[in-house]
Order: structure tokens, then C-alpha cells, then sequence
């Protein structure tokens, strides 16, 4: 079937509708430089006794007690991690964050994802929470409990932590945004969260997280320009096909 001089017109104002609403661009985070957290990421630490606790950080997998690499990587050559180490001695509360660079332009039927696990046989429970916030700040509050500016919960791995309640595989974890009421600014955050965690509480072991990914709704520009050309050679075809009737 061939394109219509109308439809081909109504195709080209759609595509130009697109460039006119492009937001940022999709993209992934593989965490794959150890020892290096990626730019525009920002890690804070909130749990009890945190001031010498350890943050996010990122490795080459999670390691036994004697140096060897149990869990590596979902892919490429590093992972995000935390562990009960967030809480420096004793027991407390782990209020552990680890947020995005500033992502514009998100509305709805744009789509998260990320990967994440723990160790085999872990006796300790563990908890992921993914959240989002408006506006281009990091505030996550100032108590154990707080979540600042962060108040849209999108997903909770293990939940009621339950033992063997987070996955001992790569498992993969996806969001579609909705309710937004248009398009806004705003930063995702992955928040550990352990109650009684730490070296001497009964919660709280260690998580990895790789292969994160924000996928826009919207085309990118390349994808606009591909649509541009091919309507283009279908219009043209069009008028082709026109000139033939009228000469006929």
C-alpha cells in the first residue's frame, strides 16, 4: 500500500512533534570501572554510626573471606555494592543510598530497569528499595529512617526481609513510569534499607546491582532522523506515482 500525500504529511508533523519534545536521552549503567563510582552518581550514607561506615562502591563481584570472587558481575568488569558494613560497629538501622545523575524530561511510558543479587545461602535478609524524586537535588533527609525528597517508591526487593526473600540470582527488576501529570526533571535512587543490620544485628549481608537502564518514551533524535528520511522516500514515491497518472 502506498503512502498518501495525507498521510505523509500528517507522518512528517508527527516526527517533527517528536524533535520538538525530545527529553534526555536513554541510558545504561554497567558499573564497570572497580573502585571508580560513576560521574553524576552520588552515594549518602544516613545509617546509624555511618560516619565511619562504608558507602556504595564498586568492584570486580563480591568476595569470601579469603579475597576470591563468589558473585561476579552480571556482565562487563564491575558491579555496584553494599553491604552490612554500612552501620560501622555494632547494630543499627542501614539508611544507605546510592542516587542518579539528573535525568530530564522523564513522563510517562518511560522505563527503568537494573539487575541485582546476593550471595547463595545468605542467613541474613536483605532489602532494595528504588525510588524517584523531582528537581535536580540529592536530598535523602537526615535520619536512619528518612527519605527526604524521595517519597515516590517504584519497587521493593524483599520487602518484609525475609530470609532467602532476596534473589540469589541475577534477577532482573523493570518500572514503567505513569501518573506523571507532564514531563519533569528528576533523579532515581537505590536505598538500602535494613532494620537491625549491621556486624551484630540479625539483618543485612550484602547486595550487588549492575546493568541499570533508563529507557525514554520518547525517540531519540537518530531515530527521528531515520523516520524523516524514510518518509521521505515515501512521499517522493508518492508524487512519482501522481505524475504517472496525470501523464497518463
Amino acid at each position: 500500500m502506498k503512502l498518501s500525500a495525507i498521510a505523509s504529511k500528517a507522518a512528517i508533523s508527527a516526527a517533527f512533534l517528536c524533535i520538538s519534545t525530545s527529553s534526555h536521552a536513554s541510558f545504561t549503567e554497567g558499573f564497570n570501572t572497580p573502585g571508580v563510582l560513576p560521574a553524576g552518581w552520588v552515594t549518602t550514607n544516613l545509617s546509624t554510626r555511618s560516619a565511619i561506615g562504608n558507602p556504595w562502591w564498586v568492584a570486580a563481584g563480591i568476595e569470601d573471606e579469603f579475597g576470591d570472587i563468589v558473585v561476579g558481575p552480571h556482565a562487563g568488569n564491575g558491579m555496584a555494592l553494599v553491604n552490612y558494613t554500612s552501620v560501622s560497629i555494632g547494630s543499627g538501622t542501614i539508611n544507605n543510598w546510592l542516587i542518579s545523575p539528573v535525568i530530564t524530561g522523564l513522563r510517562n511510558g518511560d522505563t527503568f530497569s537494573f539487575y541485582t543479587t546476593t550471595v547463595p545461602d545468605s542467613e541474613y535478609p536483605d532489602r532494595l528499595e528504588f525510588r524517584m524524586s523531582t528537581g535536580s537535588g540529592t536530598d535523602v533527609g537526615s535520619t536512619t529512617t528518612s527519605v527526604g525528597s524521595f517519597t515516590t517508591s517504584l519497587i521493593s526487593v524483599n520487602p518484609g526481609l525475609e530470609v532467602g526473600g532476596y534473589p540469589e540470582d541475577w534477577t532482573k527488576y523493570t518500572v514503567t513510569l505513569s501518573g506523571l501529570s507532564g514531563p519533569i526533571d528528576g533523579r532515581v535512587a537505590f536505598r538500602y534499607f535494613v532494620y537491625n543490620g549491621g556486624r551484630l544485628g540479625d539483618n543485612s549481608n550484602i547486595i550487588g546491582l549492575d546493568d541499570f537502564s533508563y529507557v525514554s518514551s520518547v525517540p531519540e533524535p537518530g531515530s527521528v532522523t531515520m523516520l524523516l528520511a524514510g518518509v521521505g522516500v515515501l512521499a517522493g514515491l508518492q508524487r512519482r506515482r501522481q505524475t504517472a497518472q496525470r501523464a497518463a
